[in-house]
């Protein structure tokens, strides 16, 4: 049986082929693979999420609990901030200061930190539940199952209460009963202030 020259070819290109792919996957192989798309770490219990703009990368950074600003700033950016501190803010002349989970960081260009929180947008996308006492209500309608509606009823009897001690208050609003209430736990909490404490 004779081979033609075109048959010889064709075994070579096909030849030529499967070598490129399989030094290609090789190559692919040997990437590094990144774990995370987040600038730091990884979203767990032991971690809080924090939101920092105005510095070099901004981004959503997932640290330790009991993280203090000065560790932050060397993750986010490499120097130490605050360079100069507003006179307002006092709780940040401590480089030890710790972040609470949902902080917003906002660096300006000279180097000020003022700490805020993360929008309710992405405290929802993230996990983190919305204060029921500090939350607006576009914020309460974000959550799922409460709307416009409810969350207009919720802002009226927050209004009418000064302000809610417990989640189980929700209870007062027409439509939230046990079982809402229990499926609200995942995405609404009550800080107390230092204030209702002490009642």
């Amino acid at each position: 049986m004779s081979v033609s020259e075109g048959q010889k070819l064709g075994a070579l290109t096909v030849l030529a082929l499967c070598l490129f792919y399989y030094g290609f996957t090789l190559f692919d192989a040997r990437q590094p693979v990144l774990e995370s798309p987040l600038p730091w770490g990884r979203q767990n219990l032991e971690s809080v999420a924090i939101e920092v703009r105005g510095s070099q990368p901004e981004g959503i950074y997932f640290m330790p609990k009991g993280v203090a600003l000065d560790q932050i700033s060397k993750v986010a950016g490499g120097e130490s901030f605050p360079k100069s501190v507003p006179r307002n803010a006092e709780s940040l002349r401590s480089q030890d200061r710790l972040i609470s989970d949902g902080a917003l960081l906002l660096i300006s260009p000279t180097g000020e930190v003022t700490v805020d929180e993360i929008s309710a947008a992405r405290r929802l996308a993230l996990g983190l539940r919305l204060d029921l006492n500090h939350s607006s209500e576009a914020d309460l309608a974000l959550v799922p199952g409460i709307g416009d509606r409810m969350a207009a009823q919720i802002m009226q009897l927050r209004l009418e209460k000064g302000e809610f001690r417990d989640l189980s208050d929700l209870t007062a609003v027409p439509g939230i009963k046990e079982k809402k209430l229990n499926s609200l736990k995942n995405y609404l909490m009550v800080r107390r202030t230092k204030k209702s404490a002490e009642d």
